[in-house]
């Protein structure tokens, strides 16, 4: 048989490695459910109910909702909350709770939880926490307050509305929109009802911005019988809500406010009427038309009913021909022109649509309900405090929309910004991370009924708190299994049969699996007819029930109660930093993907019905075409990304928030962003323009699973399986294969074939893939996982190559070698026990790696490149420490001097053995032994058990009243080298000589004294490293970003290192998971580092949980007593063997030092999250206006209108480089440097994408509309460095001249980049001070051979090093002196504020000094008091002369000094 002849060929397939395969065969989960006859493209209509989010989709998405609910319920979490829960008491004696706790072993009120316990301190802390943002969450209800007179004028206007006739051309591009005529009239009449509904009802409307929902209920007789068909319920409620706005506008505008459409749950076309009242204390209200519970059969609503007749499968055979996935010229909306209007039609189930018309006939009867249970004499209070933070929660964690901004609220911003911070500070600020874009995930509705089954599964005990029963909730909300099977209230319909709803419908209510079949999230309410949660996606039931883990895991065992609290309530999470991967995808304009063609105009008069329509619309069927288009992209990559992914979702597009009632007569409530043809923002110039949407991206956040993101092979079904292999080679296409494994298994595969330098991009690939097989011509896709990948290569190799990589792992290999060697020499007075390596290299951290040098042993890997870039060898060598513990002797001597003479004796000899042995480069001395092998230079450090015995010798001679000369002498005797000496009598001077702090740990020893600092350090980071697979490229990353702002002689590696890890562990960031990818730790790093409070409490680095209780409370108050002392380092970061921060930031940064790192941290993380969020949310953590949000739309319109290809997630165009660009406005003076004698030039941050990108394209017209675009507002400070160009484009100066600058690179005044460094060379040095560092010059190489230059080798020489020493040592007092450590040309100088002010000469700096002669007799005095000898002689810095002598010092290293001009506009020509 032809199915036993193919896999004949299986065994000559390579085979893959454990790691990189998936060991089972999970993919025969995709069934007819996931994929149809076809693909996606061009699937026809008869395809469409197979391809929804239908119950297999469901099926097949809770094996993967119950595998990341693993992390949660483990065995080791339930034994240990067992435990927890026998030691204490019940929160309270509740309704049944005694009896739920004996029934349920995992039962909420017997949880032993830090939230559920009372009478410990950190619950106290979190419990008053809790009651203060309650506090200024909490709106006020006031008996004749404001707002409660705006409501009864409200009902008095709307009440009072006289009976007219209204065209129905008031909405005509709505109505035309929905595929119906807008030629009749309509006779509008006084609402039947106006009722307060929703949160304000229920009293547990959350501030900021608090709204009131306001149910208008239409006339009983302004509705046909058949209404609920085809739109036409949804024409006549706009109609009637467009004719509402007109009365309240011609009746009191002044009183009622301005207007505002807003689309309920996104719907287009389900708009509500906002109003902004002045005198409604703070409130918002939202009309919402409603309908009485008995204007349609309920039953008629069923989910599995039709109810718009254009949503119809062709039965025809020539539908079935078109369906087929022969091109995809069908999948944009090319229909047969033969025989359309002769198909017979098979109405699908319009599940959303019927739950839009049931949610507005049960509003009433829902806010009756829910005010009974929430605001009852049952729910103590308790519920609605609950209920409340839960809003909050989601609120910061973009699972649920804020309120759509007014105009109003800009005028309130000043005034809010000038009240004294406090909680509620916190959730006003994030009210908009995510904006609009929240969508499609938890609304009050949902929180509101999740609560209520709490109550009604007696979950909620009347003892218990607010912090209680807001876990209690999250518990239920994180719990996969219970929302795979749908949840359902108990049935509770006396509201309806209050309301007349025949008994015969009550009882015909659908079964759960109705709307499991047809819905992707299932919440049936009281009623048994609606699902509360039809307008949530798969995608963002899967984030909430994430982060709520997260955030249980986060609270149930807080390492700090308070730092709990705020990254559960307080830490507004953006989109860049929630998801690990980032993709947009733009839709060509015309395209109706993933519908089939649009009905043609015979067909759709055919079908006509009596009120002139057939529902026949190309943009709403069941649901809008730009929601579907949204859903089916989501369940794309789910199935694309497998198991790889816990989260994958599609932030909605928001509709647009200026909509205006008057808007509809032009179309649907658009979306944000779209054009408007009236001057009216966002609205649509006719009901046809709305196809134009699709062309705005379609932003996709995905959370991968670390351990299977980079996986190289997806496994598929077994061959023998016919059907589930052919589904999986028509969804994979040519990457799909045949493989035979090892234990001889033969399956489909899809095989990844990447370098190892890329393999974190294999998420891009796929969705990059999936997305051009199944999406319609062009389409194009965005991502941005490697967008700074080529920050972490050098000029001298290209991005992309992957030489670091390779480098590392030729290091890592060396560094084994000679470990092994080094464990193997014979013959040595003390054998060596271990070896390990200490440098960043080692723990994969260094930003660059060294590569292999030629005259190490390292010729072919290291000669072409190095010598390529630089014109020949490199001379100089950065070697790598290792450290080598030596076995333990009782022979040591005591004296100090002597100690360190005997280990220099060992090291000789150590070093006579390696090369006698192995014949190695060795260059040995007393202060360190270095070793060539394989290309690398290595470092020993020597270590022996006596080490530690001498330091405390050290301190015990301080404590027993040794002198201060002495006590130095004896640090200097014990430390390895003299740079360590120097640093050990610093340290002691800073201990005043006493012994309280000398003990390892403590805090007073400095790295190089104690070589067990480094090994704890290394082996912190080591953790990190090792339990998250993108912690070390992001602090690669991290490093990079220090060293391109010029802070690589401030800031340590180990700081960084340090940084990074806090990032990962969770430190000032929403609850959430480690980074997934190395761009979105980046990201943490900078938002933390801008964003930490460093002046009033420390930060904790504990990966390990090795502090406690005591230990962190002692942490703080050391904390605050060195701060109290100043004493304590800017940049205060504790670990568990470094408690006073003395060991990694004891020297630097300096306090303005740090402010300038957090100010720049806040700018390059406001331009990642441009560049990686939706153009939604790009501006509303960095400026949170409406100016900077529109700035970002109009940004990526200019840009795409000449650019139709995604340059990134948002839009926006590709300004990475931004990222790493450094303002030279900060500087006072530049001093360039010498690039022949600089040993690391060719490590210099090569051009960013945005410059090769710009000269590739060559022509004006786009860089000049993305410039246009920009100089609107301030959004070009954030995507360009701020300068004399930005400043004449936001101040209306030269702007052609600023339009030049912004086409150019960002470079010379404005920024610190490519211009300098490609400077033609000045007039050379002097012969004697000619100093060729960089590389050997031709010449030398070619008259000495490898064995003579090998001795000429630099190993660990920084002459820029030495040069800022000089300089700080000299000058410090008036300047602060920046340089960037990875290859940079500059030094950046920055003077001191005071140090111009006059002052008395001093001796040491009067060659540099200008006299000042003070006429006034009292001024003459004050001085002569202060200048003492100098008698009233008072000068001030020499900067020419200061500057001269900078230039003399640096002879041979230093080429020139210049000074930016102040003037912006003699900066541009500079």
């Amino acid at each position: 048989m032809p199915a036993k002849k193919k896999p004949a060929a299986a065994p000559a397939a390579p085979e893959f490695d454990d790691d990189d395969v998936e060991a089972s065969d999970d993919f025969e989960g995709i069934s007819d459910g996931d994929m149809g006859d076809g693909d996606l493209a061009g699937l026809g209509s008869e395809d469409l109910e197979d391809v929804g989010e239908d119950d297999a989709d469901m099926d097949e998405g809770d094996e993967d909702e119950e595998g990341d609910n693993a992390d949660f319920d483990g065995p080791g979490v339930a034994a240990r909350l067992k435990e927890a829960a026998r030691r204490q008491q019940p929160a309270g004696p509740g309704p049944s709770s005694a009896a739920a706790a004996g029934r349920h072993a995992g039962s909420l009120v017997a949880d032993g939880a830090l939230m559920m316990q009372s009478g410990t301190s950190d619950a106290a802390i979190l419990q008053m926490e809790t009651d203060e943002l309650l506090g200024e969450t909490r709106a006020a209800y006031i008996k004749g307050s404001g707002v409660e007179a705006v409501l009864t004028r409200l009902k008095e206007a709307l009440q009072s509305m006289p009976e007219h006739e209204v065209p129905m051309s008031i909405a005509k591009g709505f109505v035309e929109a929905l595929g119906l005529s807008a030629e009749d009239s309509l006779t509008i009449k006084p609402p039947a009802a106006v009722t307060v509904v929703g949160s304000y009802a229920a009293r547990t409307a959350a501030r900021p911005c608090p709204t009131v929902d306001v149910a208008v209920q239409l006339p009983t007789d302004y509705l046909t019988p058949k209404a609920h068909l085809n739109y036409r319920y949804h024409a006549r409620r706009a109609v009637y809500l467009v004719a509402v706005a007109r009365h309240l506008r011609d009746v009191s505008y002044s009183l009622f406010g301005e207007q505002r459409l807003e689309a309920l749950h996104g719907d287009p076309s389900r708009p509500a009427l906002l109003l902004a009242p002045a005198k409604a204390d703070g409130f918002r209200l939202r009309l919402l038309p409603a309908l009485a519970p008995t204007t349609f059969a309920l039953p008629r609503l069923a989910p599995d009913r039709n109810g718009v007749r254009a949503h119809a499968k062709p039965t025809s055979s020539s539908a079935a021909a078109a369906a087929k996935p022969a091109s995809k010229a069908g999948a944009n909306g090319a229909a047969p022109a033969n025989g359309q209007d002769q198909q017979q039609q098979a109405g699908l189930p319009t599940p959303h649509y019927s739950a839009g018309i049931l949610m507005d006939m049960l509003l009433p009867v829902h806010a009756a309900r829910l005010r009974e249970v929430v605001s009852g004499p049952s729910g103590g209070g308790h519920l609605g405090d609950a209920l409340l933070l839960l809003k909050v929660w989601a609120r910061q964690h973009g699972l649920m929309p804020p309120p759509p901004p007014f105009a109003s609220d800009a005028t309130s911003a000043p005034a809010a910004a000038s009240k004294p911070a406090t909680a509620a500070s916190g959730a006003l600020a994030a009210a908009t991370a995510f904006g609009g874009a929240a969508g499609g995930c938890l609304d009050g509705c949902v929180l509101s009924m999740l609560v209520l089954l709490l109550a009604e599964r007696n979950k909620l005990a009347g003892a218990m708190s607010a912090l209680q029963a807001f876990r209690a909730a999250l518990a239920l909300l994180a719990d996969a299994s219970a929302w795979s099977k749908g949840l359902v209230l108990a049935r509770h319909q006396a509201g309806l049969q209050a309301a007349g709803v025949p008994a015969a419908q009550l009882a015909a209510a659908p079964p759960v699996s109705a709307f499991k079949a047809h819905h992707s999230v299932v919440f049936v309410d009281f009623t048994g007819f609606a699902n509360v949660a039809a307008h949530m996606t798969k995608g963002g039931l899967a984030h909430a029930q994430h982060v709520a883990r997260r955030t249980l895991a986060l609270l149930d065992a807080p390492a700090e109660p308070d730092e709990a609290f705020g990254s559960v309530f307080l830490s507004p999470a953006c989109p860049a930093a929630a998801f690990d991967y980032h993709c947009a995808v733009r839709l060509p304009p015309a395209a109706h993907w993933p519908w089939p063609a649009a009905p043609s105009a015979g067909a759709a008069d055919a079908g006509a019905d009596e009120d002139g329509g057939s529902g026949g619309s190309s943009l709403c069927r069941d649901r809008a075409l730009v929601r579907d288009q949204e859903a089916q992209l989501e369940q794309l990559a789910r199935q694309a990304l497998t198991d790889r992914a816990k989260v994958v979702r599609v932030l909605r597009r928001p509709t647009c928030p200026n909509a205006q009632p008057d808007d509809l007569a032009r179309g649907l409530v658009p979306l944000a962003g779209i054009s408007s043809g009236s001057g009216s923002d966002g609205a649509d110039a006719s009901p046809d323009s709305e196809s134009e949407s699709v062309s705005i991206p379609i932003w996709l956040g995905a959370v991968l699973d670390p351990m299977l993101a980079c996986r190289l092979v997806d496994v598929g079904p077994s061959a023998d399986d016919g059907p589930a292999a052919t589904r999986f080679r028509r969804f994979w296409g040519e990457r799909s294969e045949l493989r035979r494994w090892a234990d001889g298994k033969i399956t489909e595969t899809a095989v990844w074939e990447v370098p190892q330098a890329q393999r974190h991009t294999i998420p891009d690939i796929i969705l990059r893939h999936v997305a051009g097989r199944h999406l319609p011509d062009g389409a194009s896709v965005a991502t941005a996982t490697g967008a700074l990948d080529w920050a972490l290569s050098a000029r001298a190799c290209p991005a992309g190559s992957g030489a670091d990589v390779a480098a590392a792992a030729a290091a890592s290999a060396a560094a084994e070698k000679l470990g092994k060697q080094l464990r193997a020499l014979e013959g040595l007075a003390l054998k060596v026990v271990s070896v390990q390596p200490l440098s960043g290299v080692a723990r994969g951290t260094a930003p660059l790696p060294p590569l292999p040098h030629p005259l190490a042993g390292g010729a072919g890997a290291g000669k072409g490149a190095d010598g390529g870039a630089a014109g020949g060898i490199p001379r100089c060598l950065d070697p790598m420490e290792v450290l080598v513990t030596l076995e333990n002797s009782g022979r040591w001597p005591d004296d100090a001097a002597a100690f360190r003479k005997m280990k220099a004796a060992l090291g000789l000899q150590l070093a006579g053995a390696l090369s006698s042995s192995y014949g190695h480069h060795v260059s040995a001395s007393e202060e360190a032994v270095d070793v060539l092998l394989d290309g690398f230079a290595f470092r020993l450090v020597l270590y022996s058990g006596r080490d530690e015995a001498m330091l405390e010798r050290m301190a015990d001679s301080a404590a027993s009243g040794a002198s201060g000369a002495a006590a130095a002498t004896a640090a200097a005797a014990a430390a390895a080298t003299p740079a360590l000496a120097a640093a050990a009598t610093a340290a002691l001077a800073a201990a005043g000589g006493s012994a309280a702090g000398m003990s390892v740990g403590a805090g007073l020893l400095s790295p190089e004294e104690s070589p067990l600092l480094l090994t704890w350090h290394h082996g912190l980071v080591s953790q990190v490293a090792g339990a998250n697979a993108s912690y070390a490229p992001a602090a690669r990353l991290a490093g990079r970003w220090v060293a391109a702002h010029m802070m690589s002689n401030h800031v340590s590696p180990q700081a960084v290192e340090l940084l990074v890890a806090a990032a990962f562990g969770g430190a000032g960031v929403p609850a959430g998971p480690p980074p997934g990818s190395r761009i979105t730790g980046f990201l943490r790093f900078l938002q933390l580092l801008a964003h930490w409070p460093w002046s009033l409490k420390p930060l904790v680095v504990d990966p390990a949980r090795e502090l406690r209780e005591p230990d962190r409370r002692a942490l703080t108050r050391r904390f605050e007593e060195r701060r109290a002392a100043r004493e304590a380092p800017a940049l205060y970061i504790c670990t568990p063997r470094d408690r006073d921060s003395r060991h990694w930031t004891s020297r630097g940064p300096s306090a303005p030092v740090l402010q300038r790192l957090a100010v720049l941290a806040a700018r390059s993380a406001a331009v990642l999250e441009l560049l990686l969020q939706p153009p939604c949310c790009a501006a509303t953590t960095s400026s949170a206006s409406d100016a900077a949000s529109a700035a970002a739309l109009a940004t990526c319109a200019a840009y795409a209108s000449a650019c139709p290809q995604l340059a990134t997630p948002s839009g926006l165009p590709a300004e990475w480089g931004a990222v790493f660009a450094t303002p030279a406005a900060d500087f006072n003076a530049l001093i360039l440097l010498r690039k022949e004698a600089l040993p690391h030039a060719d490590l210099a941050l090569p051009a960013g994408p945005r410059e090769a990108s710009a000269a590739a394209a060559g022509g004006g017209a786009l860089k000049k509309a993305a410039a246009a675009a920009l100089a609107a507002s301030g959004l070009a400070a954030l995507l360009l460095p701020p300068g004399g160009a930005v400043r004449d484009l936001l101040q209306g100066g030269n702007a052609d001249a600023a339009v030049q600058q912004l086409d150019a690179p960002a470079s010379g005044p404005d920024a610190l980049s490519d211009v300098l460094e490609d400077a033609p060379p000045l007039e050379p040095p002097p012969k004697r001070a000619r100093a060729f560092l960089r590389a050997f010059p031709d010449k030398v190489v070619a008259a000495k051979g490898a064995s003579k230059l090998q001795l000429e080798l630099l190993v660990g020489f920084d002459p820029v090093a030495r040069l800022l020493a000089e300089l700080a040592g000299s000058y410090g007092h008036l300047g602060t002196f920046c340089v960037d450590g990875l290859g940079g040309r500059l030094v950046g100088v920055r003077w001191a504020p005071d140090a111009f002010l006059p002052a008395p000469l001093r001796l040491n700096t009067a060659h540099t000094a200008l006299p000042l002669m003070l006429t006034s007799a009292a001024e003459q005095e004050g001085a002569a008091g202060k200048a003492g000898a100098a008698g009233a002689r008072v000068c001030v810095p020499n900067i020419i002369g200061v500057l001269r002598e900078v230039k003399e010092v640096g002879l041979g290293l230093v080429e020139d000094v210049v000074m930016p001009p102040s003037s912006a506009k003699a900066r541009a020509a500079w």
